[in-house]
């Protein structure tokens, strides 16, 4: 089956993952380009300023997405961007294509809210209090489907919990760097990975402690492995669901110390597969005993990829979606 994906395509990306596992699940998969990079990376930042003036602008140069699809005669799209415009996907679905979306963002990152707008044959949502909201409220073809790992990418590929210290990989924003200065300050060792800090973050200690670098697949299992703890703290606007980066370090054998989420325990089980924290106290205690004992660590790492190689894959994922606009 041809399957259309949009999407940014850099290494490890949510599109690259999908792209990667359906053409190993025995599908075509083509990239039919991204909402969010319209114009080329020369003119983003251009883009950017005016599109949100003028929908028009950005409804026309969307189209292109449409034009791809169709011109690779894809069967199927999957979209995996919010800010996609509904005529597009009504393009889409008066030409035969089925059209999903696979929103794996906190709902902060809703924008405009287009994506209700939008005529999907079926969306899906790693929110399930999103997803209770708007079945109950506006009847849409609306299930829950959390985010995954690749196993082809994400895997144990180091000895466990060897480098003495709590890693932490991605962006860096307010609540997240003030609880890594709290951490800091009680004497946990920190590494971070990602894009860095912003201007406007201002002087932080945390600045010393960051490799000024990302890692992705191969590395990122490796970084992940290799840690005493890999903290995954959620942003404020995860509600009830959990994020991809739990479902990546898990698969990759890491000592995940997590946020707890009310999701949390259908996906793994607290205390054999990942640690879990309420609250500050809870988070500091747990990291302490994982940086004091490696043991503890490596036993959890390896119970939490069995875990996510058996449940929690990108391939079991897309079947639902497939399975479900079949």
């Amino acid at each position: 089956m041809r399957v259309g994906v949009t999407g940014p395509m850099w290494s490890d990306s949510l599109a690259a993952n999908v792209i990667d596992t359906l053409s190993a699940m025995g599908h075509d998969p083509v990239p039919i380009g991204s909402s969010y990079s319209l114009g080329g990376p020369r003119a983003a930042r251009a883009v950017g300023a005016i599109r949100g003036a003028l929908p028009g602008l950005d409804e026309r140069a969307q189209q292109r997405i449409a034009r791809s699809a169709l011109d690779r005669e894809c069967e199927i799209v999957i979209n995996l961007e919010s800010r996609l415009m509904p005529s597009v996907v009504s393009h889409l679905r008066s030409n035969g294509v089925k059209v999903a979306l696979w929103f794996t963002d906190a709902m902060l990152s809703m924008w405009r809210q287009m994506m209700l707008l939008a005529r999907y044959d079926a969306v899906f949502l790693k929110e399930p209090h999103l997803v209770d909201r708007l079945r109950s409220m506006l009847d849409l073809p609306v299930w829950y489907l959390p985010e995954a790992c690749n196993p082809r990418w994400h895997r144990p590929v180091v000895a466990p919990c060897t480098e003495r210290f709590m890693v932490i990989a991605g962006n860096m924003y307010p609540s997240r760097i003030r609880l890594l200065e709290r951490l800091m300050a009680s004497g946990i060792p920190l590494r971070l990975y990602g894009p860095g800090f912003p201007r406007w973050a201002g002087s932080t200690p945390l600045r010393d402690v960051h490799t000024g670098r990302f890692a992705f697949t191969e590395e990122k299992a490796r970084v992940f492995r290799s840690a005493a703890v890999v903290l995954n703290n959620l942003h404020p606007a995860e509600i009830h669901g959990v994020n991809a980066r739990l479902f990546e370090a898990a698969s990759c054998g890491a000592a995940v110390l997590t946020e707890f989420r009310p999701a949390l325990p259908e996906l793994f089980e607290i205390g054999t597969e990942v640690l879990a924290f309420a609250d500050f106290g809870e988070l500091l205690s747990q990291a302490e005993q994982l940086l004091g004992d490696a043991s503890i660590g490596a036993k959890l790492g390896d119970a939490a990829a069995l875990r996510a190689h058996e449940s929690h894959t990108y391939d079991k994922r897309l079947a639902v979606i497939l399975e479900r606009l079949s």
